[in-house]
C-alpha cells in the first residue's frame, strides 16, 4: 500500500470538489439555511390549543363562571375565548378554535329548579390527535366544574359546612362530543394520509422528471429527435406531455394505494383529490424539466431536494398549521406549492369540502403549473437552439 499514491487520490479529489461551487454550497451553506430554518419554525411556532367558551349569561350565571375561570389553566397552557352560540361552527371551521364547550343561557337557573341542563362539547375534528386531547381537557373541565356546583349545592344545604360523603352525580349532563369534521374513528394515519399523497406526488414526480430529462440531454437524444421533422414547439410540449402522463399514472397510483390498500378514511369527493394531485403533478413535471437544465449529472439533481423540498416540508403546514409559524416565515410559506395542496387534499379528505371550497387553492396550484410550465419550455428551448 503506498500512501502517496493514496495521498495523490485525495488530493484530486479534493480539487474536484473545490472546483464545483454547487457541491460546496451543499456541503456547508444549505444545512446551516435548513438548521436555521428548523430553528425558527421549533421556537417561534405556538403549539397552544384554543378552546371556546359559551358561557352561561341567566341569573346565578357570575358564580358558574367564577368557579370555571378558577379551573381552567393558565394561557400558555390552554387558550381560551368567549364566544356566542351562534359562533361555535364558524371559529371552528377557520381556525380560531379546536373544540368549544356550550352552556345553556339559563344553566344555573336549571339547575336550581331541579333540572339537569345538557352541556354540549364540538369538536374540529380535521386533525384526530388534536380531538382527541381537547375531548379529554374539554370532559375533565365539564367534570370539575360539576363537582364544584355539586359541592357548593351541597354546603349551602349544610349550612356550609361540607358534608362527610358527597355524591358523584354532576348536576348536568354531558352530551357525546360532536365532531364538526370526521368522528372517533378517524386516526392519526387518516388525517397525515393527505399530506403524503402531496408529498410523494410531487417527489416522486420531480425525480423521474428530472433524472429522465437529464439522460435524455446527456445520451444525446435531445439532439438526434431535433433532425426530425418536429419543430421546436413540438419537441418541448412532446417532452412535457410525454413526462406528465407517467406523472399523472404515478399520482393516480398513490391515491388510489392510500384509499383502498391503506383504507384511509375520507369524506369528500376522490375525484377532486386526483384533480389537486393532477395540477401538483404538472407543475412537479416543468420544475424537474427547468432544474435539470442547471445539472450535468444525477448527483447534481440530489443537490437540489434540500432546497426545493426542505423548505416546503418545514412551512407548507405539514407539521404545524401556517397560522402558527412565525410571522417572518409565513410569507414564504403561501409561495410554496406544496401548502396549497395540503390544505386542499386536507379540506377535501377531512372536511368534505366541495370544489368551491378549495378554488383558491386550486388557482394557485394552476398559477404554479403554468409558470414552471413557461420555464421549462423556455429552457428547453434554449438548449435545443
Amino acid at each position: 500500500m503506498s500512501m502517496a499514491r493514496i495521498l495523490a487520490l485525495a488530493r484530486r479529489i479534493i480539487r474536484q470538489v473545490l472546483r464545483d461551487k454547487r457541491t460546496l454550497a451543499l456541503i456547508f451553506i444549505v444545512p446551516l439555511v435548513v438548521m436555521t430554518l428548523l430553528y425558527l419554525v421549533l421556537t417561534g411556532t405556538s403549539n397552544v390549543p384554543t378552546l371556546a367558551l359559551v358561557r352561561p349569561t341567566g341569573a346565578g350565571s357570575d358564580r358558574v363562571n367564577t368557579i370555571l375561570d378558577s379551573l381552567l389553566p393558565g394561557q400558555d397552557k390552554l387558550k381560551t375565548i368567549n364566544i356566542a352560540a351562534s359562533q361555535v361552527d364558524t371559529k371552528l371551521k377557520n381556525g380560531n378554535a379546536s373544540a368549544a364547550i356550550v352552556f345553556p343561557p339559563d344553566f344555573m337557573q336549571q339547575i336550581l329548579a331541579g333540572q339537569r341542563p345538557a352541556v354540549r362539547i364540538v369538536l374540529e375534528g380535521s386533525d384526530p390527535t388534536v380531538a382527541t386531547a381537547m375531548s379529554g381537557t374539554a370532559n375533565a373541565l365539564v367534570h370539575q366544574l360539576g363537582i364544584a356546583l355539586a359541592i357548593a349545592q351541597a354546603q349551602q344545604g349544610k349550612g356550609g359546612q361540607t358534608p362527610p360523603v358527597l355524591t358523584t352525580t354532576l348536576p348536568f349532563s354531558v352530551d357525546v362530543p360532536q365532531y364538526l369534521y370526521g368522528g372517533p374513528q378517524y386516526t392519526f394515519n387518516d388525517s397525515i394520509a393527505p399530506v403524503f399523497i402531496g408529498i410523494f406526488s410531487f417527489f416522486f414526480v420531480f425525480l423521474l422528471t428530472s433524472v429522465a430529462f437529464l439522460r435524455e440531454r446527456s445520451q444525446g437524444t435531445v439532439e438526434r429527435v431535433m433532425v426530425s421533422p418536429l419543430t421546436r414547439p413540438e419537441l418541448v410540449m412532446g417532452y412535457i406531455f410525454g413526462f406528465t402522463l407517467f406523472a399523472l399514472v404515478q399520482s393516480l397510483l398513490i391515491l388510489l394505494f392510500v384509499v383502498f390498500a391503506l383504507r384511509v378514511h375520507y369524506s369528500g369527493n376522490l375525484a377532486l383529490v386526483f384533480l389537486v394531485t393532477a395540477l401538483l403533478t404538472v407543475g412537479s413535471v416543468n420544475l424537474g424539466i427547468f432544474l435539470s437544465s442547471f445539472a450535468q449529472n444525477e448527483f447534481q439533481i440530489v443537490q437540489f431536494i434540500p432546497l426545493v423540498f426542505g423548505i416546503q416540508v418545514f412551512l407548507s403546514g405539514i407539521f404545524w398549521p401556517v397560522a402558527q409559524l412565525p410571522a417572518a416565515l409565513q410569507p414564504i410559506s403561501y409561495l410554496l406549492p406544496l401548502t396549497y395542496a395540503n390544505n386542499a387534499l386536507r379540506g377535501v379528505m377531512l372536511k368534505g369540502n366541495s370544489f368551491g371550497d378549495i378554488a383558491g387553492q386550486l388557482i394557485a396550484l394552476l398559477v404554479f403549473a403554468l409558470v414552471m410550465v413557461f420555464l421549462s419550455a423556455l429552457s428547453m428551448r434554449r438548449q435545443i437552439a
